[in-house]
């Protein structure tokens, strides 16, 4: 018995979304007729008949779903409503809204707004939102699809747009071929964005202003800041910020450092004409404790003159014995290099050096301290101290 109701139901929706879909697509046969409001069960079974795909309603009121050549003012519908022209004013349905040509005002529905043309004002939908053209906002709980938005595109999953003139906020993805803001939870992608682009993991793009990722960024030029957890890729980017940064017109050199602890230093610098990312790995031969090394940090070039150049970077390291031990510096340091050639630098300068660790480790310092406190199990000190080195660029 329960499956034959079941059954009986969904051939009973199948049967109403059909006649909808067959209605939805007649095409204007006869002159529009004006009427003050329009009520009704389900096409025909209403006020306006069968003349309601070619009637212009003040306001419309359906128990299941309407009909309708046009809407000026506002359309509740329990299930749908399918306006042939245009619609202004509020569209209200449990499921779906249909609007064949321009929409403007509201459009709520539990899973779809469709807008054959443009749309002007505020689209609410539980699944979708579907325009040509889109001025204002589109909110979804899953997609957004337009040609052009101009405003804002907000959902759970992803929104899709030609172009955008305004925001994409998505939980998971945004692509569109121009977008000023593009903000998602996983991934951006566009061919061109004139503000910025915001992403938990990686942005991809031809030529942008900014790029914002929580592991990497991928574009061809990049006009501002580039800003990656990891990496950043480009064919022109002055300054990017990341681990390691594979800049075609930049820069990319490997070199060997050692500091006034003894620590030896295999260091990738690698990043644009100003900006660069450091990943270093060594080993101290001096001390049990902390013998093995390693380094992450970023920096800036101030080129003095075709062979010389000062460099400022800020790193944090962490020196350790692989077992109980471990001791963390962080280094803001200024180095003088003198390029060799077009491929070799040497380089060397003074440090401003912070120390912490454990305050029952031993002190690899040797109380060669500025100044120094232990706070609880806590022991914090700074130093001054240098590095230098031979870096080789490929």
């Amino acid at each position: 018995m329960t499956r034959y109701l079941v059954s009986k139901g969904l051939l009973w929706l199948i049967s109403i979304a059909l006649i909808l879909f067959c209605f939805s697509i007649v095409s204007h046969a006869q002159d529009t007729l004006k009427r003050p409001a329009h009520i009704g069960f389900i096409y025909p079974l209403s006020s306006n008949g069968i003349q309601a795909p070619y009637t212009e309603n003040g306001i419309s009121f359906h128990l299941l779903a309407g009909v309708s050549g046009q809407e000026d003012a506002f359309c509740l519908s329990g299930l749908s409503s399918i306006v042939k022209g245009n619609a202004d004013g509020a569209i209200i349905s449990g499921l779906y809204n249909h609007v064949g040509y321009n929409g403007h005002g509201f459009q709520l529905a539990g899973l779809v707004n469709y807008n054959g043309n443009n749309f002007k004002g505020v689209q609410l939908a539980g699944i979708s939102n579907i325009s040509k053209d889109a001025r204002g906002a589109q909110i979804s709980g899953i997609a957004n699809f337009a040609d052009n938005a101009g405003g804002l595109q907000m959902s759970g999953l992803t929104n899709i747009a030609r172009n955008v003139d305004g925001a994409q906020l998505s939980g998971f993805m945004n692509i569109a071929d121009s977008s000023d803001v593009q903000l998602a939870g996983f991934i951006n992608i566009t061919k061109k964005s004139e503000a910025i682009q915001v992403a938990g993991f990686i942005n991809l793009g031809d030529t942008v202003e900014t790029q914002i990722a929580g592991f990497i960024n991928v574009a061809k030029k990049v006009k501002g800041l580039q800003l990656a957890g990891f990496v950043n890729i480009a064919e022109e980017s002055d300054y990017p910020i990341g681990i390691v940064n594979i800049i075609k017109n930049g820069e990319k050199m490997i070199g060997v450092s050692m500091d006034e602890m003894g620590t030896s230093l295999v260091s990738l610098r690698s990043g644009g004409k100003v900006l660069y990312g450091i990943l270093g790995a060594g080993y101290n031969f001096k001390e049990d404790n902390a013998r093995y090394v390693l380094e992450a940090g970023l920096g800036a070039h101030f080129p003095i003159g075709e062979y010389f150049r000062f460099n400022t970077e800020l790193t944090f390291s962490s020196l350790s014995d692989l077992k109980d031990d471990v001791y963390f510096k962080s280094t803001a340091r200024i180095t003088a290099g003198l390029k060799l050639g077009n491929r070799i630098e040497l380089f060397a300068g003074p440090s401003f050096n912070y120390m912490g660790y454990e305050s029952d480790q031993k002190d690899i310092r040797e109380d060669h301290y500025l100044w120094n406190e232990k706070k609880g199990e806590q022991f914090n000190g700074l130093f001054i101290g240098g590095v230098a080195g031979i870096q080789f660029r490929f």
